[in-house]
């Protein structure tokens, strides 16, 4: 994890890994498969993204394998599901890279994994987070010798999203 308790990309693919195993066993390439959809959906594809994570699941006693073979069915330990809970309960960053995006969405994803009152932490954090980029991104607005050129349009269009992004979380949490 960074220094504020965020994921980095390898720990973000561990997570989504977990996380499916964790609702279903499956085999080794249909889970390879299942990771890289999703992180090429979102980020576009990236090899490094999969395939180190996935074996290191094996070596750390987090997944265990059924029997040989190639696609042996995967499924989770007790100290994968600790692992899980653990990476999904970590920090998110402002979508503001394709890397955050991706933990973002694999949060979304996962999120009904964690206990009733964990979800809704998580959904408090992401508010807030959601609710400083806003802030963020209206500051750089309002600063009137950095808004020159099409910069002002471009921040209506973020500061649209980000707007839209704390309207979601505040309905979410019942706000």
């Amino acid at each position: 994890m960074y220094r504020d308790n965020t994921l980095i990309p390898s720990e973000a693919v561990r997570l989504l890994a977990l996380g499916f195993l964790a609702e279903e066993d499956c085999g080794y390439a249909d889970l390879a498969s299942a990771v890289r959809q999703f992180t090429s959906r979102v980020v576009g594809p990236s090899l490094e993204l999969v395939a180190a994570p996935l074996e290191l699941l094996k070596v750390e006693g987090l997944i265990e394998q059924a029997a040989e073979g190639e696609n042996a069915r995967l499924t989770i330990t007790s100290a994968g599901q600790e692992e899980m809970v653990r990476l999904l309960s970590a920090g998110v960053r402002a979508p503001t890279s394709d890397v955050n995006k991706l933990i973002l969405a694999i949060k979304m994803r996962l999120l009904h994994l964690l206990p009733e009152g964990e979800q809704r932490q998580q959904l408090e954090l992401l508010a807030e987070v959601a609710e400083k980029e806003l802030a963020r991104l209206e500051d750089l607005k309002s600063n009137s010798h950095l808004s020159k050129g099409l910069l002002p349009d471009w921040l209506d269009l973020e500061i649209a999203q980000a707007r839209a992004r704390n309207q979601w979380f505040e309905a979410r949490l019942g706000g």
